[in-house]
């Protein structure tokens, strides 16, 4: 009784897996406006009546999709720094974190699914969902591995200014045709890393390099 219970779960737990890995895919493929339940259903390989009893619309597949989504990407985003990096080091390497997660095959979807939050109430949530536990991680991840950096005034609102820079780059950036009008990351980066080492530090001004 108790094993047939678990295979039961393991099967409920795999048509879930299937059909928000389904969503992810149809979302990278054709977008929020082109993804259907019916269309999620027949790449994920269930019924669509399975389907609609784990997800009963489209917007709750889209939903837990890009929560999931979201956890597994900021589970990656806050790996540990390399052993023995500076802290300009360690904020170099967040930055390339984060231009990375802005770049990923999703992120013009999700992209996508900020318009949609504009007139969908349900989608909205899920947006900002998303965008809140995204900057909080940012900001904690930011104030435990740059302690120094931290310390100083202007951190939080640099560190604002760095996730929308990087954001409406990434955004220019996933219009076809778009990308050779604005400048790459690489000449992006110095930029913001040099707006850390001006901030104003407790006992002066810390040298271009790493502040500690």
């Amino acid at each position: 009784m108790s094993s047939a219970k678990r295979t039961q779960a393991q099967r409920r737990a795999e048509t879930v897996d299937a059909l928000l890995d389904a969503t992810l895919a149809s979302l990278i493929e054709v977008g929020y406006a082109g993804t259907s339940t019916r269309g999620v259903a027949e790449r994920a390989g269930v019924s669509q009546g399975a389907q609609q009893y784990y997800f009963p619309s489209k917007a709750a597949l889209v939903d837990a999709a890009i929560s999931r989504l979201g956890e597994q990407l900021f589970v990656e985003f806050a790996a540990a720094p390399e052993p023995d990096a500076t802290e300009r080091e360690i904020a170099a390497a967040m930055l390339d974190g984060l231009w990375r997660l802005h770049r990923l095959p999703i992120t013009p979807a999700v992209f996508e699914l900020f318009n949609v939050a504009r007139t969908d109430s349900e989608i909205a949530r899920s947006a900002v969902e998303l965008t809140t536990i995204g900057m909080h991680t940012f900001r904690r991840k930011a104030k435990e591995l740059l302690p120094t950096y931290a310390a100083s005034a202007g951190f939080d609102s640099l560190l604002d200014m760095v996730v929308a820079t990087v954001r409406g780059i990434a955004l220019a950036a996933s219009i076809p045709g778009a990308a050779p009008e604005w400048s790459d990351w690489t000449a992006i980066r110095p930029h913001l890393l040099n707006c850390l080492d001006a901030l104003d530090y407790p006992g002066g001004h810390q040298d271009s390099g790493d502040p500690r």
